[in-house]
């Protein structure tokens, strides 16, 4: 039998991302407001500093929400940049301009333009600004998620609506929390402005309407887990209505890490990651990915258990049996959601 829960007026609060109780004015030097689509990972990438330094500096709380037109105070970071484009490119060894522009739907001369600089030189590690859209708002909704993944249920559930860059393969189960529906769309979206001709990505389980128990899952009950196919040399014959074991010769490393990392930006922003599930010998053929991507092995070590072992402590993925053909990404509570365990 299905668990109903009358709706209180607590339950159904909204965390807005464009609004919100008022916050400390900063008009310092180095004020940045707060654009849509900006996310702390983001912020502090592109202006020298942590995350932990931007909360700290600018009160901001583990489950506190950015709000859109905030100014923050970037006084901790190396090189405030306001206004710095949130879409970067890491140069890897082996690139030039024009196959960096072809990959990003532009031109060697729009590259300069963007960037300010001359002639054709770059440096392996350099950062680019690239074309590419501002990620979607987060809605971070309190009271969709019920109890705890392994034992949950949904309430007013948002679901993954169709489009043609995934495939939903059973749509009955493609429910959630809608905070996982929009770091989702903003992890394929960010794959595909890195490679634009990515094929068709297979998409697994989310739950199912009102959650509980679904077949063939011990988790996937409380609308915060998704199961997201990987990407390949060549499409396999039965993808993406199927899932397919990866090997070392037919996975794209690069892509499968570009979604990967766009599902990482997440980690740290209400409602983002908390856990990724991932067999430990794909751990590793990303991490090499992710070294060629400009990550040093010291960013990577809270990313991978690997090369450490698939008991390691450290690292959002973590090993776990039979996820050789998919990625299971599970993401936090809203913040404040006390229903939500």
């Amino acid at each position: 039998m299905r668990r109903t829960l009358l709706a209180t007026p607590s339950m159904a609060v909204m965390v807005v991302m464009l609004a919100g109780s008022p916050w400390p004015a900063w008009a310092g030097p180095r004020a940045y407001v707060v654009k849509p689509g900006d996310t702390l990972w983001e912020l502090a990438a592109d202006h020298g500093c942590t995350v932990e330094q931007l909360r700290k500096t600018n009160k901001l709380g583990a489950n506190d929400a950015l709000m859109v037109g905030r100014e923050l105070d970037l006084s901790a970071c190396a090189d405030a940049k306001p206004g710095a484009s949130s879409h970067r490119y890491v140069v890897a060894r082996g690139d030039n301009l024009a196959t960096i522009a072809r990959r990003h739907g532009t031109s060697v001369d729009g590259l300069r333009k963007l960037n300010g600089i001359e002639g054709s030189m770059i440096r392996v590690g350099q950062e680019l600004k690239v074309p590419g859209e501002a990620a979607r708002a987060v809605r971070v909704v309190v009271g969709q998620s019920r109890g705890q993944v392994h034992h949950g249920w949904l309430h007013n559930p948002t679901q993954l609506p169709r489009s043609p860059h995934y495939y939903r393969r059973r749509t009955e189960r493609t429910w959630a929390t809608a905070h996982l529906i929009d770091h989702t769309l903003n992890a394929i979206d960010d794959a595909r402005q890195s490679f634009p001709k990515l094929h068709r990505l297979a998409i697994g389980d989310l739950s199912d309407l009102d959650g509980g128990p679904l077949s063939g899952h011990a988790s996937h009950q409380s609308g915060r887990d998704i199961d997201v196919g990987l990407f390949y040399r060549k499409v396999p014959a039965e993808y993406p209505k199927e899932f397919v074991v990866a090997t070392r010769a037919t996975l794209d490393t690069a892509a499968t890490w570009a979604l990967l990392r766009g599902f990482l930006r997440s980690v740290g922003q209400p409602g983002g990651v908390e856990k990724v599930f991932l067999d430990y010998e794909l751990q590793g053929w990303l991490y090499e990915a992710a070294r060629k991507d400009g990550w040093t092995s010291a960013q990577l070590h809270g990313v991978f258990q690997y090369p450490d072992g698939k008991h390691a402590k450290h690292g959002v993925v973590r090993h776990v049996a039979n996820h050789r053909d998919h990625i299971h990404v599970r993401f936090t509570c809203a913040p404040n959601d006390g229903a939500c365990k």
